[in-house]
């Protein structure tokens, strides 16, 4: 902050362009593991209402005939939305350590 004073920068591009990039770097494995966290934080809140989730799954699929079929679509569902976050916070933590 004092090297950002003496070149003439106000307080306000001191902290945009010297303080905040450098805290950025060193908060970002931080807040990659937070978000891990709280993805499986969710995810166990998720469980505790997958029941629900499959239990309509049933329901529709015993409306229609296709109870089988509406049970897999709802694991998948629940597959795709797991992998995705997981890909994303790999991709994020990739872009971030370069």
């Amino acid at each position: 902050m004092n090297a950002a004073f003496a070149l003439g920068m106000t307080y306000g591009q001191a902290m945009k362009l010297v303080v905040l990039p450098q805290a950025f770097r060193a908060m970002v494995p931080l807040l990659l593991t937070q978000a891990i966290v709280l993805f499986q934080d969710t995810s166990l809140l998720y469980v505790i209402s997958l029941v629900d989730f499959f239990r309509t799954a049933a329901n529709i699929g015993d409306r229609d005939g296709t109870t089988v079929e509406m049970v897999r679509f709802a694991g998948a569902c629940y597959f795709v939305i797991c992998v995705v976050v997981s890909a994303l916070v790999k991709s994020l933590q990739k872009k971030v350590a370069r």
